[in-house]
């Protein structure tokens, strides 16, 4: 059953039909609501049937919207009490599940960078051995942020690009995706392999702050060489996730029954 048309008079939001699901617009409307202090913390929410006459929607709708402010963690629900606000601000989790290439590319899709400095450098042996590079090659090192929808920031990402491609910064700032297919667009090249390391780090100060975290927070930190063909650098990575702000998930199966799969491939 479809929802009644929007009421139209005092305190009536009208939603138009579109592709967007009729719960998380209630839901985004509660959650600029909760982060512009109209519901402070320890407050509570409008009551389903409130809810379903404001927005002029059914029960099941109100529901649903409730319940994904209380999957993002930002209140409570008790029967008999009401939905509490427990925090005014979304704490994102991303958790990057991987099993090629592509998808390490595609998973920043959603996300958007912003820009925060550049500079040229040279390498010298130590940045050298860190980049997988000969020595004296030249770079421009990017700075910058990802976010999704102007949240609190993803991670803090450095990027070392081979001077030849530094046409990237002119469309870098507010590009949304993948850095490197922005690169594979603009300038004709290919990555053919990807490497990647994961370790931990504490956050500086300074990272502590752009990251909206605090000094000395645990971070995830992820590094990553994008290789063109005869194993030619295109780009290295290294990005700062916050802790709690990121997982990564790695899909392996075993040799053999790759093998396995690719024996009774040839036999039909």
């Amino acid at each position: 059953m479809s929802a009644a048309p929007a009421a139209r008079g005092k305190g009536a939001t009208s939603y138009a039909r579109g592709t967007t699901p009729q719960y998380t617009r209630v839901a985004h409307d509660l959650l600029r609501g909760i982060g512009a202090g109209k519901y402070p913390v320890g407050s509570l929410l409008p009551t389903e049937a409130e809810l379903c006459k404001r927005y002029s929607v059914s029960r099941i709708t109100a529901r649903a919207a409730l319940a994904e402010l209380q999957s993002r963690g930002l209140v409570s629900r008790r029967a008999g009490i009401g939905t509490r606000v427990e925090q005014a601000e979304v704490h994102e989790h991303f958790v990057h599940v991987s099993d090629s290439v592509e998808s390490v590319l595609q998973f920043t899709a959603e996300t958007r960078f912003t820009l925060l400095s550049h500079r040229p450098v040279t390498a010298d042996a130590a940045l050298a051995e860190i980049l997988q590079c000969p020595a004296g090659q030249s770079f421009v090192l990017i700075e910058g942020l990802r976010s999704k929808d102007r949240r609190v920031p993803m991670c803090l990402t450095r990027l070392h690009v081979p001077l030849v491609y530094a046409g990237v910064l002119e469309q870098i700032d507010g590009h949304r995706g993948s850095v490197m297919l922005l690169m594979e667009k603009m300038f004709d090249v290919r990555i053919d392999e990807m490497r990647q390391i994961i370790s931990a780090a504490n956050l500086r100060a300074a990272e502590a702050r752009v990251l909206a975290a605090s000094p000395r927070e645990a971070a995830l930190v992820t590094r990553r060489w994008h290789l063109g063909a005869n194993a030619r650098l295109l780009l290295a990575s290294m990005s700062l996730y916050p802790h709690r702000r990121y997982s990564y998930a790695l899909r392996m199966r075993r040799q053999a029954a790759l093998q396995a799969g690719a024996g009774q491939g040839n036999t039909e």
